[in-house]
C-alpha cells in the first residue's frame, strides 16, 4: 500500500493552506475535491483571515465539548474527562484528503513535543473511518513523530462541532472542562508562532500564568 503522504500528493490541493470542508455526516469527503472551487484555490489563507478578522462570531462558531464519547485511531476511548489532563488542549482537525493538513503534521508533532505539561495538542482525523488510507493513519502519525491522541470518531458535541467546520485544518482550543477558549486557527501556517500565540491567549483568558521556558 502506498504511504499516506504519497497518496495525498494527488489531491490537487497542495497549493492551498486550507481545504474546503464538506459537512456531510454520511459521506465525509467523497466529493470534497469537486466542492473545492477554483476561486477558493486562488484565494490565500491570509485573505480569508482578513475577511473574518472583524467578525466577532468567529469565536462563537464552534461548540464546547461537554458531552461526547470518542474513539481513537488505535481503538482507545477519549471523553470530556480527558481534557482535565491539561489546562489547555488544542484539537487539530484534519483529513487525509487535505494536502496542507498532511504537510504540516511533522511540524505540528515537533512543536507538540516542546509544550509544557499543562498544554496539549491532540488531533482529529475526520475521515479516518472512511478514507482509503485510513489504515495508514497510525503509521503516518508515528513517522511524523506525533504520539499523542488522534481521534477517529466522536458522537454528541463532537458531531455538533463537526457540522460547524468549513475548512481543514482547523484547530480549536479547550480548557480543562471542555470549554472553548481563545480563537480557532483556520488553515496551515507557522505552527510555533500561531499556536504559541493562541495558547498564551487561552491561558490569559483562564487567568493561568504560562509555565517558565
Amino acid at each position: 500500500m502506498k504511504h499516506l503522504g504519497t497518496v495525498l500528493i494527488f489531491t490537487g490541493s497542495l497549493l492551498l493552506s486550507a481545504c474546503g470542508f464538506s459537512s456531510l455526516p454520511d459521506d465525509l469527503h467523497a466529493d470534497e475535491k469537486e466542492k473545492t472551487s477554483q476561486s477558493s484555490a486562488e484565494t490565500s489563507l491570509e485573505s480569508r483571515q482578513d475577511a473574518r478578522s472583524g467578525d466577532s462570531s468567529l469565536s462563537e462558531s464552534f461548540s464546547d465539548l461537554h458531552s461526547f464519547e470518542a474513539t481513537t485511531v488505535t481503538g482507545d476511548h477519549f471523553s470530556p474527562e480527558d481534557f482535565a489532563e491539561a489546562d489547555v488542549t488544542a484539537i487539530n482537525i484534519w483529513s487525509t484528503t487535505c494536502g496542507p493538513c498532511v504537510r504540516e503534521m511533522p511540524e505540528l508533532a515537533e512543536y507538540a513535543g516542546t509544550l509544557p505539561e499543562n498544554l496539549r495538542i491532540i488531533t482529529w482525523c475526520v475521515d479516518a473511518n472512511i478514507s482509503a488510507t485510513g489504515t495508514e493513519i497510525e503509521k503516518f502519525m508515528n513517522e511524523c513523530g506525533f504520539h499523542d491522541v488522534t481521534l477517529a470518531f466522536g458522537d454528541g458535541d463532537m458531531q455538533v462541532l463537526y457540522s460547524q467546520l468549513m475548512y481543514t485544518p482547523t484547530t480549536v482550543f479547550f480548557d480543562a472542562k471542555g470549554n472553548l477558549v481563545a480563537e480557532p486557527l483556520i488553515g496551515a501556517g507557522n505552527i510555533a508562532e500561531r499556536y504559541s500565540m493562541q495558547f498564551e491567549a487561552a491561558l490569559e483568558q483562564l487567568g493561568i500564568e504560562p509555565a517558565p521556558q
